[in-house]
């Protein structure tokens, strides 16, 4: 697949490859529910709704997060939010099992836990790996993630016919497995990392919390700003598709929809995994090396920008389907391996307060984005090829921010702008404008 792993690394890769394979194994599962309940309790406009929802509950987990991160060691901080959300999924498979409508509910969480547990396994990664080790390993270590989100939708989709509740639990084991497999990864890079006679000493902490730590400096606002689009871009996607996937469901009988829109995401979730598998396994640790991850970051947003504009032209299920299998599985590989290795030149209090900041509260502010041009379009009567048009001008500007970040990446980081760039870097070359990194990488 391209990754290099050298001698004494395969223990910590393998662990952290497993934990990625797991996590997103129950996220797919619990992603793939969540469509019918969503869908058939409130329907597309709703199911945007709830992301708004997300980004106004985040403005206030955020700021609390930040202040457990600067209280408590980050392996122990993430076992325990870990163990937050097993309790969560715990208590919609009761009330489920009651009878209680949780679809809306559920979608909220999920939202919510997607991106804290995701944010918080590669925040771990950027602070346990230095920058040329998470350079080479994290396409592997992607690779777990691009797997488990297969091995997950297919087994949402092939068992959902039967009892959600027990896929939940199905999936609150699997997320049990995750926080033991990071006590296990923590202690393994703790004793390797032990073993380096080039250990520096920690800096002091920036007591600051995420949100301050990213509108203060430059570099982290063009990361956040970028994720702020992409996900604004992908989310009103996501609607386009829901509104033709919930308007043809309801051409066929009642006794039939549920298992048309379930098959269809499950489908639709297994086409992503698999042209994302490729992408990871194939073309990601190639890119880094050929033209560098500042590059890698045009990929998506162009493609974006050509897909859409399409889509506003010719609105139908079939293309605008294709559209977003393209554009998520290019997402899920290369343009989420980059955004982690984006953070590999930033401080440990970046990779977690300002990391869990943009991974959470901006990619939930580009939903509530996404939410406000529903509501608008729904009063206005928008059609899908309207609400595309809209997504065309957000992406032109997505490609312009991911041009400007790709500079500040080539200034702050140079040994990951890959080919001859990241070579010089690499023979000691001094850099520019480089972030301190996190001791614990050293």
């Amino acid at each position: 697949m391209g990754a290099e792993v050298r001698s004494g690394e395969w223990h910590l890769v393998l662990l952290f490859f497993a934990n990625l394979f797991l996590l997103l194994a129950a996220y797919y599962i619990l992603k793939v529910i969540r469509e019918p309940l969503i869908l058939l309790e409130g329907g597309a406009i709703e199911r945007s709704y709830a992301r708004g929802l997300q980004a106004v509950l985040l403005l206030l987990l955020i700021p609390a997060y930040g202040l457990l991160a600067n209280r408590f060691e980050p392996a122990k901080l993430v076992k325990w939010i870990m163990g937050v959300f097993v309790l969560c999924v715990a208590a919609f498979v009761v009330l489920g099992r009651a009878g209680v409508h949780v679809g809306f509910a559920f979608f909220v969480w999920l939202g919510i836990f997607s991106t804290v547990a995701i944010a918080q396994f590669w925040s771990l990664a950027n602070d346990l790996m230095t920058e040329a080790e998470g350079k080479r390993l994290f396409p592997m270590v992607a690779a777990g993630g691009t797997l488990g989100g297969i091995f997950g939708a297919q087994i949402a989709a092939r068992m959902l016919q039967g009892n959600p509740h027990q896929l939940m639990m199905v999936a609150a084991a699997m997320l049990i497995s995750c926080a033991l497999l990071t006590h296990m990864t923590y202690g393994a890079a703790t004793a390797q990392h032990a073993r380096r006679t080039d250990v520096a000493a920690p800096p002091a902490r920036d007591r600051r919390g995420g949100f301050s730590l990213v509108v203060s400096d430059r570099y982290l606002l063009l990361i956040a700003c970028s994720v702020l689009l992409l996900n604004f871009v992908n989310t009103t996607g996501d609607f386009l598709l829901a509104q033709l996937v919930n308007a043809k469901a309801h051409t066929l009988p009642h006794a039939q929809q549920q298992g048309y829109i379930a098959g269809f995401y499950g489908n639709f979730q297994t086409f992503i995994s698999a042209l994302t598998a490729g992408v990871q396994i194939l073309v990601v640790a190639r890119a880094f090396k050929a033209i560098g991850i500042g590059s890698s970051l045009l990929f998506l947003p162009v493609f974006a920008l050509a897909g859409y504009a399409t889509s506003a032209l010719v609105p139908l299920l079939g293309l605008v389907a294709t559209v977003k299998v393209i554009e998520n599985s290019t997402d899920y590989s290369l343009q989420n391996t980059v955004q982690q290795a984006l953070f590999l030149p930033t401080s440990r209090d970046a990779k977690y307060k300002a990391k869990a900041a943009i991974d959470t509260l901006f990619v939930r502010l580009g939903d509530l984005g996404s939410t406000g041009v529903v509501f608008v379009g729904a009063l206005l009567g928008f059609s899908v090829g309207q609400y595309a048009v809209v997504n065309v001008v957000m992406t032109a500007l997505w490609v312009l921010v991911a041009f400007r970040l790709r500079k500040s990446v080539l200034r702050a980081a140079p040994e990951l702008a890959g080919g001859a760039k990241s070579a010089r870097a690499a023979d000691g070359q001094p850099t520019v404008g480089k972030v301190e990194t996190a001791p614990s990488a050293r």
